[in-house]
C-alpha cells in the first residue's frame, strides 16, 4: 500500500550513503551490458541455477506508531545470513536465550531494510537478464506475506532511483540491442502479461481473453494457449503494457495492505536473436545463421495471508482461500523436488501456478526466488514460514540449456522466412508482369498491324478508284484522238497529215502510256507491302495463341497448388484440435486419478492400510 511504498522509499534514501561507498568500490553497474558480459556470464556460471535471496522491508508507520512498541525480529550476519528471534536482546544473554525461539538462515544474498532497488537489481536480477540475453529461460519469483514489498521490488515507482526489476531489466535489454545493432544481427522483443485469479488464467493486456489453458509440447515447453504477445521496440512501450495490465489486475484493500494484490501476475519478455555467420550474405536466403530465444518470466505472487490478520470476509475470504491453496501447491512441488524419494511424481498439475512455473522449478530455466518478509514482531509467524519455505527451495536443481536453433515457431525467424517468401513472390510477380507486358506489346503490335492493314486496303481502294478514273480518262482521250484522226480523212478528201501533227500525237500517246505504267508499278509495290504486313499479322496471331495456352496451363497449376495447400492446412488444423483434445482428456484423467487416490487414503480403515496405499501411489 501507500504506507509500505513510503517506507521502502525512505529506505532508499537511507541507502544513498552506502550506495556512494559501493560506487567507489565498483559494486554498481554503471555501463550497459555488452556481448562480453553475456559471454563471460555464460563461461563463469558456477552451476547454481536456482538461487534464493531474502529482502527485509523497512518497518511501516503503522508498525512504528501502533499500540504496541515496535520490536525488531531480524539480525543480519553479513550479506548472506539472517537470524530471526522472538526476543533479539535475549540472544546475547545465555541464560535467556533458550526461552525464546530463534532461527538462523543462510541464503545466496540477504538484503537488509536499508537496501535500495539498484543494489537488488545489480546483485540479483541482472544475472537473469544476462541469462536471457544468452538464450536461456530465466525466472524471478517474488514470494512472501502480503504487504512485504513484492510488487514494489518487481515494478517499483516512476522515480528513477525507485524503479523496480522489470523496468531496469527492460532498459538493459534494449541498451544491449542498441549496442549490438548491425546488419549481421537482428533482434525481436515480445511481451505478455497474465494473471491467475481464483485459479483462472486471464490475459491482462486483452481482458476479454479469460479462462486460458496451459499447454505443453516438446519444442515450446509449457505455454499458455491464447495469450497475446506484443512486439515492443523500446522501454517506453514496455512501460505502457505494464500500466495497461496494472489497471486490469485484481487488487483490494485489507488490514495488512492498502493495495493488496489478489492475483498472481507473470510478466513475460521474449528476446529472439538472429545472427548471420557471414555479414556479406546477410540478405541471402542460403546464408548460415544462429538463432537463439531467451525468455524472462517476472513473477509477482499474491501474498500469503492469515484470515485472522487480514479480516477477510465474503469475496475477499474466497480469494484468500484460492491464494493460499495455490501457494500450498507451490510448497508441495518444492517439497517434492527437494525430497529425492518422491522425485518420481512432482504435483505440477495441482494448480495453474505450479503448471505455469513447471520449467522454472526443476526444469529448463535459471531461476531466482526472492523471499520478502516484515521485520515486525506482529508478523513473526508469517515471516518464519516464508523463511522456511525459501530455505527449502535452495535445494532445487535446474537444468537450463540455450534455446538455440529452435523450430519454426520463433517470430523473428517467421519474419525472416516471410520476407524471403515475399521477395520470391515479388520476383515471380515481376516475371508475370514482364510476361503480361510482352503480351500487351504483342497485342498493341497486332492492333497496329490491323490498323495499318485497314489503312493500306483503304489506300489501295482509293488508288484503284483513281486508276480506274485515269483509265477511263485515257480511254476517252484515245477515243477523241481516234475521232480527230477519222475526221482528217472524212468527206472523201485525201488530206495529208502534217509531220507536226503526227509528232504531237505520238508525244501525247507516250506520255499517257508512261503514266499508266508508273501507276501500275506503284500499285504492285503497295500490293507486296500489304502482303508482307498480312504475313506478319498472321505470325503475331500464332504467337499470341501460344502465349495464351501457356498462361492457361500456369493458371491451372497454381489452382492445383492452392487446393493442395488448403487440404494440408485442414489436416494440420485437425491434428492440432486432436492434440488439444488429448491434452484436455489427460488433464481430466490426472485430476480424477489424484481425487481417487485421496479418497482411497481417506477411507483406509487403518494406518497400515494408509501406509500401504501411500507407498503404492
Amino acid at each position: 500500500g501507500c504506507s509500505m511504498v513510503m517506507a521502502m522509499v525512505q529506505g532508499e534514501a537511507a541507502a544513498e550513503r552506502r550506495e556512494k561507498e559501493h560506487r567507489e568500490k565498483g559494486e554498481t553497474a554503471g555501463a550497459n551490458i555488452t556481448s562480453f558480459d553475456v559471454e563471460k556470464h555464460h563461461d563463469t556460471n558456477d552451476g547454481s541455477n536456482f538461487k534464493v535471496v531474502l529482502r527485509v522491508r523497512p518497518p511501516l508507520p503503522r508498525e512504528l506508531n501502533g499500540d504496541r512498541s515496535f520490536e525488531q525480529i531480524c539480525r543480519f550476519q553479513g550479506n548472506d545470513s539472517v537470524t530471526v528471534s522472538e526476543n533479539l536482546a535475549a540472544l546475547d544473554d545465555p541464560k535467556e536465550a533458550g526461552n525464546f525461539s530463534s532461527y538462523t538462515f543462510a541464503f545466496d544474498h540477504v538484503y537488509a531494510e536499508d537496501s535500495n532497488q539498484l543494489s537488488v537489481y545489480n546483485n540479483t536480477a541482472r544475472d537473469a537478464v544476462l541469462s536471457t540475453l544468452g538464450g536461456y529461460n530465466a525466472t524471478i519469483i517474488a514470494y512472501g506475506q502480503t504487504g512485504t514489498g513484492k510488487t514494489y521490488t518487481m515494478e517499483g515507482e516512476p522515480e528513477p532511483r525507485t524503479r523496480g526489476i522489470i523496468p531496469r531489466a527492460t532498459e538493459e535489454m534494449f541498451g544491449y540491442i542498441e549496442d549490438q545493432a548491425c546488419d549481421r544481427k537482428k533482434f525481436l522483443v515480445r511481451a505478455s502479461y497474465l494473471q491467475i485469479y481464483n485459479e483462472v488464467i486471464s490475459d491482462l493486456l486483452k481482458p476479454e481473453r479469460t479462462n486460458l489453458h496451459v499447454r505443453e509440447d516438446k519444442k515450446r515447453g509449457v505455454f499458455v494457449e491464447g495469450l497475446s504477445e506484443w512486439v515492443v521496440r523500446s522501454p517506453k512501450e514496455v512501460y505502457g503494457l505494464m500500466q495497461r495490465g496494472a489497471l486490469t489486475r485484481c487488487t483490494a484493500n485489507t488490514k495488512m495492505n492498502e493495495i493488496s494484490s489478489r492475483s498472481h501476475a507473470v510478466f513475460i519478455i521474449i528476446l529472439e536473436q538472429l545472427e548471420y555467420l557471414d555479414e556479406a550474405q546477410a540478405s541471402s536466403a542460403t546464408a548460415g545463421h544462429l538463432f537463439k530465444v531467451g525468455k524472462l518470466n517476472l513473477v509477482d505472487l499474491a501474498g500469503s495471508e492469515r484470515v485472522r490478520l487480514t479480516g477477510a470476509t465474503g469475496r475477499r475470504l474466497e480469494e484468500s482461500k484460492k491464494i493460499n491453496q495455490s501457494l500450498s501447491a507451490l510448497g508441495n512441488v518444492i517439497a517434492a523436488l527437494t525430497d529425492t524419494k518422491s522425485r518420481q511424481h512432482i504435483p505440477y498439475r495441482d494448480s495453474k501456478l505450479t503448471r505455469i512455473l513447471e520449467d522454472s522449478l526443476g526444469g529448463n530455466c535459471v531461476t531466482t526466488m526472492m523471499a520478502m518478509i516484515s521485520p515486525a514482531m506482529e508478523s513473526y509467524q508469517e515471516s518464519l514460514s516464508t523463511l522456511k519455505f525459501a530455505h527449502r527451495a535452495k535445494s532445487i536443481k535446474n537444468q537450463p540449456h540455450i534455446n538455440e536453433d529452435l523450430d519454426q515457431r520463433g517470430l523473428l525467424r517467421k519474419y525472416e522466412m516471410e520476407i524471403k517468401k515475399l521477395r520470391g513472390e515479388l520476383q515471380s510477380k515481376s516475371q508475370d508482369v514482364a510476361d503480361k507486358r510482352r503480351l500487351l506489346q504483342l497485342e498493341e503490335l497486332r492492333r497496329r498491324a490491323e490498323a495499318d492493314k485497314t489503312a493500306a486496303l483503304t489506300a489501295l481502294e482509293e488508288r484503284s478508284r483513281e486508276f480506274m478514273k485515269e483509265k477511263a480518262e485515257k480511254r476517252k482521250l484515245e477515243q477523241r484522238l481516234h475521232s480527230m484522226s477519222s475526221q482528217l480523212i472524212a468527206g472523201g478528201k485525201e488530206q495529208e497529215t502534217t509531220a507536226a501533227m503526227r509528232s504531237a500525237l505520238r508525244t501525247e500517246h507516250e506520255k499517257i502510256h508512261g503514266e499508266y505504267v508508273r501507276k501500275l508499278e506503284d500499285l504492285e509495290r503497295e500490293r507486296q507491302v500489304l502482303s508482307e504486313d498480312k504475313s506478319q499479322i498472321d505470325r503475331y496471331k500464332q504467337l499470341l495463341l501460344k502465349q495464351r495456352d501457356i498462361m492457361i496451363a500456369l493458371t491451372a497449376r497454381l489452382n492445383e497448388r492452392d487446393e493442395m495447400i488448403m487440404r494440408l492446412q485442414e489436416e494440420v488444423d485437425a491434428y492440432d484440435r486432436h492434440q488439444r483434445d488429448l491434452e484436455d482428456a489427460l488433464d481430466q484423467k490426472t485430476a480424477s486419478l489424484i481425487h481417487l487416490q485421496r479418497v482411497a487414503l481417506e477411507q483406509a480403515d487403518s494406518p497400515d492400510k494408509k501406509a500401504e496405499l501411500a507407498s503404492t501411489f
